[in-house]
């Protein structure tokens, strides 16, 4: 029996803290909660029924010996220190995403997490447990698709109201949450789709900010390239409504498309396409290939948390391997910095993009959305 303590007791901890206490996540217990309101602990232990030692000093509940692991719910800006915090007492960490604002704090923990090779630190990327993406990226990683030639998403049914920003005062700001949409919403998709096809070697991005009293970008529009030449577009918006969410993955051999998270069609070609464009006397005739449909019944975000923190727990008992690592998680953050960076220089940035540059901008700029500062 893994012994949990959760760390900062908002919305998102409440959520978790009713997965675990209502049995959806096994063979772990929750023994500790950490706020510095000890109202919230208070409120949270009440509503679920809760015995747990309540702490107000995160350090406190470190040293306490009553918990293997941490999971961290804070605002982003804390996740880093926690994190290495946690570690350094021998303890395992599953963390809300992103992994922080500034990729170079996380980047120094990862020396930290390879000195100790028996401890788990995960990132809480959910999204990576549905079906549907599972079953998506086992195709592309098979070979199957063949090779990459095009990947797009367009995501953007992440509609947020004006009330959704003032519930904190964190919120859409850039000392608060590092950023906006691409951040805190939509950095989902983009872990899934670097998960899903690698890494891009740059990115050319437009940010903007409509419709809402905020300092973060609620829309935006990135340019991928990998490095074997193949292209990425990223569409997203927090304001549009109604909104589309499709992801689109081409190879040179077929073409996945994924509506609504849920809706999969897989189109497999006869043959190579660039085989096929080489032998073909007809200027105008297509590969043939063949259609397969499937659904996946199981979009429920709670249902995808739930798995994140039973895998997390498995990991930590040695039963396999993390579904999100730290590492993989500054993947992420890295490709939202380069897309901060390439908006406000106005060009391309290639991954991962200097992060003294990012916050030399970030600073001068007095955390604005505008574009064209240049380099510094």
């Amino acid at each position: 029996m893994l012994r949990l303590g959760i760390a900062g007791i908002g919305a998102i901890a409440g959520d978790y803290i009713g997965l675990i206490v209502g049995g959806k996540v096994r063979d772990v217990a929750l023994t500790a909660l950490c706020s510095r309101n000890e109202a919230h602990i208070r409120e949270a232990a009440q509503r679920h029924g809760l015995q747990a030692a309540a702490f107000t000093d995160y350090g406190a509940m470190l040293r306490s010996g009553q918990v293997d692991a941490i999971l961290i719910c804070t605002p982003h800006a804390q996740h880093p220190e926690m994190t290495r915090q946690a570690l350094e007492a021998g303890l395992h960490v599953l963390v809300e995403k992103p992994v922080g604002i500034f990729a170079d704090e996380v980047a120094e923990i990862l020396p930290v997490l390879a000195e100790r090779p028996e401890l788990v630190c995960g990132v809480m990327y959910n999204r990576r447990a549905a079906q549907a993406y599972r079953h998506v990226k086992n195709l592309v990683q098979s070979g199957e698709l063949g090779e990459l030639v095009r990947c797009s998403w367009i995501i953007t049914n992440l509609y947020r109201t004006e009330a959704y920003y003032t519930s904190g005062a964190w919120r859409g700001t850039w000392q608060g949450e590092g950023g906006g949409l691409l951040m805190t919403q939509a950095s989902h998709q983009l872990d899934l789709m670097q998960w899903i096809c690698g890494m891009p070697v740059s990115v050319l991005a437009r940010c903007s900010t409509i419709g809402r009293p905020i300092q973060v970008e609620n829309e935006a529009e990135l340019f991928l390239t990998y490095l074997n030449g193949a292209h990425g577009h990223f569409i997203a918006s927090a304001h549009e409504c109604p909104g589309t969410n499709l992801l689109e993955i081409c190879g040179t051999r077929g073409r996945i498309s994924v509506r609504d998270d849920s809706e999969v069609e897989i189109i497999r070609l006869e043959e190579d396409e660039r085989t096929f464009a080489r032998s073909c006397p007809s200027p105008f005739e297509q590969v043939s290939g063949t259609v397969e449909r499937l659904t996946f019944d199981d979009r429920n975000n709670k249902a995808q948390q739930a798995a994140t923190i039973q895998n997390f727990v498995a990991a930590a008992q040695g039963a396999g391997p993390i579904q999100c690592s730290l590492e993989e998680g500054l993947r992420s953050l890295q490709i939202i910095h380069g897309a901060y960076l390439s908006h406000w220089m106005g060009r391309t940035v290639t991954l991962p993009g200097d992060e003294r540059v990012f916050c030399r901008i970030l600073n001068r700029t007095g955390a604005s959305m505008a574009i064209g500062h240049g380099p510094l």
